[in-house]
Parts: structure tokens; sequence; C-alpha cells
């Protein structure tokens, strides 16, 4: 036989082989289904929050009252108190300045001079008053007569009355020559010294009170619901809904940890960032070292909130798709529920949720793709 016909007669007898042997032996296929095996998830059961909310701020220690302290009288300084100095502290009632008080003790001794003779004349207007009376009554001298001794007495009261207010005058400008502290306080700056003279309502000093101090916190409008803080127009909180504030702050090589409260917001929105400042009260005591603390200290600030009613915290891994919750039901189905958000932690999400308690099994999102309503092999998480 022809070699070049050895090539193809070999091909075609290989393939009638094994269509024979494929028609002896025919291939049986399984009517079996393929099982789905789903997913493992771990599962964790959620734990209620039980402690108040905590709402982080910061701010700057700052004086709560300044004021600037004025002459009330036009005088010239005669004295200065030791502590008169910028940085110095002071209590109530304590004197500052003195001024020349000449002029005042003149004015006072003259006004109890002329006092003294309104007296007098009222004592002659009245003796007058009386004898021009019975002088009437017996018919001896006119109505007209009588008309101006009862004149006569009306103008020596008016007299006295005024010599009076004048009295009281004199002695209010003298008791103005001495200048008190009208709180306890600290000088921030000193304006004057001995011998200047100053007009009245010339600036002596600028002071600062130390009875307490304040901070001003910002807070988001999200966070201020969760104060339970009423708003007011006036912006004070009332004393029984007043929150607590702890603050802390780092100064000489050491923190300062106080106690505050919230006493007032500012009754309105910042602007520039939307957010409200909360001003916290700080009372301080002079004689107390452990209610002291730096002026300008910034500050961290722990507010106490409330405690938000079924709220949850989670793991933020527990969130699905558009912030949902992956629950996972008594058929180990997934779904996905939709959550309010009350607060975004490091690692952890607190929720509100009414349909969720103790016993619900939520999963922690392990899936690039959720489907609800699918199967998954729940595996409870040994740790949080």
């Amino acid at each position: 036989m022809n070699k070049h016909f050895m090539g193809p007669a070999i091909i075609v007898a290989i393939g009638v082989a094994v269509a024979g042997w494929l028609i002896l032996n025919p291939n049986t296929v399984s009517d079996e289904t393929s099982t789905r095996v789903p997913p493992k998830i771990t599962i964790i059961t959620p734990q209620p929050v039980t402690e108040p909310l905590i709402i982080e701020s910061q701010g700057t220690v700052e004086p709560a009252n300044t004021m600037v302290l004025s002459a009330e009288i036009a005088a010239r300084i005669a004295e200065v108190a030791d502590n008169f100095q910028r940085g110095n502290a002071f209590s109530a009632g304590d004197v500052l300045i003195r001024l020349e008080d000449t002029d005042a003790k003149l004015g006072r001794e003259q006004a109890a001079a002329q006092l003294a003779q309104a007296r007098i004349d009222l004592r002659i207007a009245s003796n007058e008053l009386e004898r021009t009376t019975e002088l009437f009554q017996q018919q001896l001298v006119s109505r007209q007569n009588l008309e101006q001794a009862q004149l006569g007495h009306s103008q020596a009261e008016a007299q006295l009355a005024a010599a009076s207010v004048a009295l009281a005058q004199a002695e209010l400008t003298l008791e103005r020559t001495i200048i008190k502290a009208p709180f306890n306080g600290r000088i921030e700056q000193e304006m004057i010294s001995v011998g200047q003279f100053v007009a009245r309502g010339e600036p002596l000093a600028l002071l600062i009170e130390l009875n307490y101090f304040e901070i001003r916190l910002p807070i988001s409008r999200a966070e201020l619901a969760y104060l339970d803080i009423p708003f007011s127009a006036r912006g004070l909180i009332d004393e029984a809904l007043r929150p607590e504030v702890t603050i802390s702050g780092e100064f000489g090589g050491q923190e300062w940890i106080r106690k505050a409260t919230l006493v007032r917001t500012e009754a309105l929105i910042d602007a520039g960032t939307r957010q409200v400042f909360a001003v916290a009260r700080l009372p301080i005591k002079l004689d107390d070292a452990d209610t002291l603390i730096p002026l300008g200290l910034f500050v961290r600030a722990k507010i106490e909130g409330v405690l938000p009613p079924n709220a949850y915290r989670l793991p933020r891994s527990s969130l699905g798709a558009d912030n949902s919750l992956l629950v996972v039901d008594t058929d180990n189905r997934l779904w996905q529920q939709p959550i309010d958000i009350i607060r975004l932690e490091h690692d952890h999400v607190i929720v509100s949720q009414q349909e969720i308690n103790t016993n619900s099994r939520i999963a922690m999102s392990g899936l690039r793709t959720i489907v609800d309503g699918m199967h998954i092999e729940p595996v409870q998480a040994t740790s949080r």
C-alpha cells in the first residue's frame, strides 16, 4: 500500500476504535445538583449602653467677669495698696486706692452745718405758726397772716429735707474717696500712680474676678441633643438640669483635673463652624488649692450627657451598606436593617433600634456582596 495513505488510514482507525468504545461504555451523568456551602460569618450579641454618653470638647480657661475700676469723684490719688500691682490678688472689701479727702471732709462739715441751721429755722417757723394760729383764733390777726406763717413753716420743712439730702451726698462723696475691691479678684492692669489727679469716671485699673472661671466649649448640633438641654433665648440652663463637666489640662509638668458645671449655652449657631458654644463654670476658692487652675490654660472637657433609650454599642464592622445593621434571624438568614446612629467612635458605633435586644444576633460584615435573605453559617465570636 502506498505509504502516503498509511497516515490517514491510521487516524481513521483510531477514531473508529474510540467511537466504538464510547458506545459500549456510555458516561453516566449524575442527576444530583451541587450543594452551595453558605459563607461563615462571625456574629455577636449586642450589649446595651448602661452609662451616660460623654460629649468631648475643648476650650480655654477664661475669667468669667472682668471690670474696669473707675473713680466716682474727681480727686488726687493719695495712696494705693501694697498689692495694687499687676498679677496680685485681693479679696472683696479690701481697700485698693485712697483719694485725697480734704475737700470731701469740708463738704461734709458744711452740709452738716446747713442741716443744723435748717433744723433751727424749722423750729422758729413752727413756733411762729403756733403763735399765729392762736392769735387768728382770737381774731387778733388776719387770715393772710396765718397763711404766711403756714407758708414759712412749709418752706422750713423743705429746707430741712434739702439739707438732709445734701449731708447724705457729702457723706457719700467722702465714702467714695476710699475705693474698695468689689469681689475676690486679681489686678490685670493698673492705670494710675500716687499723686496723679483723676477725673470722675476715669479708669483706675482692670480687675479679674476670681470667684469662678468659665470655659467656652464648642458642641456639634448632633451631640447637643444628647445633653437634653432645652433651648432658651436667654441661654441659661436650669440649675437642676446642669450637666457635670470634667476638665483636664497640662501645665508646669502636672495634669490639672477639675470639676465644673455647664451653666448656659450661647443661644445661636456659629456661622463658621455650625456649632453651638456651651459655657462651663468652674468655682474658685482662693484658700483652696484644689479649686485653682491657671487662667489661659487649654483644657479638654468631658460633658456628662443623658442615657439614650434602646442604645447599643457595637463594632463598626457590624455596619453594612448605607450604615445598615446586619441581623441574623433564627433560620440563619442575613438581613439588613436600617438604624439610627447615635455616635461613631474609634472602633465602635452606638446605635438605636427598637427591634434589637440582647438576644439578637448581629453579623460582623465580612462579605463584599450581601443580599437580603441569604443563608450564612453563623460563628459566635469568642471575644469582642
